[in-house]
């Protein structure tokens, strides 16, 4: 529980320099920018990295995601967090012992744009996000921007998803 996260940054999703290219497995698409470094690359997205707008248009009233010049910004609130995902983290701290580093990693299923294990992140705590579809084509992409990891779990059945947040 105490490994520094410093050592695994070699793991680290990122665009090289020019110079480790060739150490470089996965190329970046022609286009792509180097993410924000953290914090901000919590709270900031490329548009270049995600170039879809559709989810800042269906979800604007629940304010998971704007769209700001050539940038997206995740408020941290939403449906789910209406005081922010901090308030929210910190009244599960009540119940829950994540301050004392108990707690090391998280389940977010029905995660939207990962603004809860985005959170989790600066209580060293890492959150693996599930979205049980992913009907705005962006939903995954903005998580794995944010550095979150994220995956979709398409279900062969048709049955509603709820957002359920969990330790």
């Amino acid at each position: 529980m105490k490994f520094p996260r410093e050592n695994m940054i070699y793991r680290e999703r990122h665009c090289p320099p020019e110079e480790e290219k060739l150490h470089c497995l996965i190329p970046a698409p022609k286009g792509y920018k180097t993410p924000f470094p953290w914090p901000k690359g919590r709270d900031y997205v490329h548009y270049a990295n995600v170039p879809h707008k559709s989810l800042t248009v269906e979800k604007a009233v629940q304010n998971w995601v704007q769209f700001q010049g050539d940038v997206f910004k995740f408020p941290g609130g939403g449906t789910m967090f209406p005081q922010g995902a901090d308030a929210y983290i910190d009244e599960l701290s009540s119940v829950i012992p994540i301050a004392d580093g108990s707690v090391r990693t998280a389940l977010d299923t029905g995660c939207g744009v990962a603004s809860w294990g985005a959170y989790l992140m600066k209580r060293n705590v890492l959150a693996m996000s599930f979205a049980p579809r992913d009907n705005h084509e962006a939903q995954v992409q903005f998580a794995l921007e944010r550095g979150v990891p994220a995956v979709i779990g398409v279900s062969r059945f048709n049955t509603p998803s709820f957002p359920i947040k969990s330790l």
